[in-house]
């Protein structure tokens, strides 16, 4: 083996350790959130579905998410995951802001029974 083809790899080894040990970390753990592995899989463009789970998104995504309520339903078949931007608050009572909520949420259900997105959504099962 000629000198010019001779690599120290124990040089290169120490080289690389103080290299890290005077490096900063990529991720500071501190500051990392839950919603920032939310905004990263949001983010993703890998699924086959993602133009059209994600056309009506804005590029801020995430101060909807901090600015409303939301709430995970999960079902043997269904997780979803629900921000409600209509303020319930103006209802006082407990029952009626209730009755309102479900006949909101029963309206946009038939609503998107009747989109396009929903029929692209079940020939996504097609065989």
């Amino acid at each position: 083996m000629s000198e010019e083809e001779y690599i120290d790899f124990k040089k290169e080894f120490e080289d690389f350790k103080k290299e890290l040990e005077n490096s900063r970390p990529i991720f500071d753990d501190d500051s990392i959130e839950f919603n920032d592995f939310d905004n990263l899989i949001s983010a993703s463009e890998d699924s086959d579905l993602s133009d059209l789970f994600n056309s009506n998104n804005s590029n801020d995504s995430s101060s909807i998410i901090n600015d409303y309520p939301n709430i995970t339903l999960e079902t043997d078949s269904i997780l979803l995951n629900l921000i409600i931007k209509k303020d319930y608050s103006k209802i006082d009572d407990l029952d009626e802001r209730k009755k309102e909520f479900f006949n909101d949420l029963r309206e946009f259900i038939d609503e998107f029974e009747s989109t396009e997105e929903s029929n692209q959504l079940m020939k996504f099962y097609q065989k």
